[in-house]
């Protein structure tokens, strides 16, 4: 079993209320000369909502920050804060990544299920109530 950080981000239903997917295609020119074509589907947040960093994410074995943690502030004036739900270890620590108020209610659509995160019901958001994310250093 290899010893590593695994970043599962936001679920689904998280990354359709800030976002939608987009297709890039292009071609990467490495240090060397060499080209790589590349065509993949990432996602970006919407355009009309103001995106800031808010925190980050450091991972194990010395990895340093692997992921930043984001606001989201819509134009109704709805803000939306990334935080981690929760990182068991499994071969090393897998972050999953859920959204709540700034007030620290948590909204439940966004919330991995205890199916992906291996966690038992009273363990599987202990990010809601404690900050987890210096807690692989």
């Amino acid at each position: 079993m290899s010893r590593q950080n695994h970043l599962h981000g936001l679920n689904a239903v998280a990354l359709k209320k800030l976002g939608h997917n987009v297709r890039e295609i292009g071609v990467r020119i490495l240090p060397n000369g060499n080209r790589e074509d590349f065509d993949r589907v990432v996602h970006v947040p919407r355009e009309d909502i103001h995106v800031e960093i808010i925190g980050e994410i450091r991972g194990a074995f010395g990895a340093g920050i692997i992921a930043k943690l984001h606001r989201y502030t819509f134009p109704s004036g709805v803000v939306y804060d990334e935080y981690l739900q929760v990182a068991p270890w499994h071969g090393g620590p897998h972050f999953f990544i859920a959204l709540r108020r700034p007030s620290g209610k948590f909204l439940k659509t966004t919330l991995w299920p205890r199916s992906d995160t291996g966690m038992s019901e009273d363990m599987n958001n202990c990010g809601a109530y404690e900050d987890l994310t210096h807690s692989n250093e």
